[in-house]
C-alpha cells in the first residue's frame, strides 16, 4: 500500500534499499553504503521537489513522501537556511542524503547513562558540510544530530525504516540538558 504515487524509479529505490537491509541489518556501515548507493538515480533526479505527496513534517515547513509502504518511508523536506535544527533523536535510524544545497550536520552519541531525566551528557561523533550527495546516517548508538542549511535552497533526502517515537529529545549539548517534545510540536 503505498500512499505517495510511486514511479518505478521510487520502486526500484525503494526495493534495493529494503534488499540491503536484509542484507546489511547488523553493519551499519555496509547499509549505509548500500542505500547510499540505492539513492544515487532517485537524487539525479532534476524534478525531485514536484514528486511525492505532502506530510507534516517536524521541524520544516515543507516535506513529502516520495515512496511510503507501511514500513519503509523516503522522504523529501526543506532545510532552511541559517536556522540550526537543535539536536534531537528519532527512536530509530535514519540516512540524510543532501539533494540540493549545503548542509552543516552535526552527529553525537549520548555519553552518560541516561539515567537522571533532563540531564544528558552528548559525545560529538562527526561535524561536517554535505553538499549534493553527501550522506550521513543517524543510527543508535549516535543517533542524535542537528542540521542547519548554507544554501539559499537545500533539500534532504531521508530513508526511514518504522515509525519515528511521537516523543522525542532535543538536546542542549553546552547545558547538558534536554526537554522531551511532542514529535509533530516539536518545532
Amino acid at each position: 500500500m503505498l500512499a505517495a504515487p510511486t514511479s518505478s524509479l521510487e520502486r526500484d529505490c525503494a526495493r534495493a534499499i529494503v534488499e540491503a537491509m536484509a542484507r546489511d541489518a547488523d553493519d551499519v556501515q555496509r547499509l549505509g553504503v548500500a542505500i547510499k548507493r540505492a539513492l544515487e538515480p532517485l537524487i539525479a533526479q532534476p524534478d525531485l521537489i514536484a514528486r511525492g505527496i505532502p506530510r507534516m513534517g517536524n521541524n520544516v515547513s515543507f516535506s513529502r513522501y516520495l515512496y511510503f509502504d507501511g514500513d519503509l518511508s523516503i522522504l523529501l523536506f526543506a532545510i532552511p537556511k541559517n536556522r540550526p535544527i537543535p539536536p534531537h533523536d528519532h527512536g530509530i535510524w535514519e540516512t540524510l542524503t543532501v539533494y540540493r544545497g549545503r548542509v552543516h550536520h552535526v552527529l553525537y552519541e549520548r555519553a552518560d547513562d541516561g539515567e537522571v531525566p533532563g540531564t544528558a551528557e552528548l559525545q560529538l561523533k562527526e561535524d561536517r558540510i554535505l553538499e549534493r550527495g553527501d550522506f550521513a546516517i543517524v543510527a543508535p548508538p549516535a543517533d542524535i544530530h542537528s542540521f542547519t542549511g548554507l544554501s539559499e535552497e537545500n533539500y534532504g533526502v531521508t530513508v526511514v525504516s518504522g515509525s519515528y517515537k511521537s516523543e522525542r529529545h532535543y538536546y542542549q549539548p553546552e547545558q547538558n540538558t534536554y526537554v522531551v517534545k511532542s514529535g509533530l510540536n516539536a518545532r
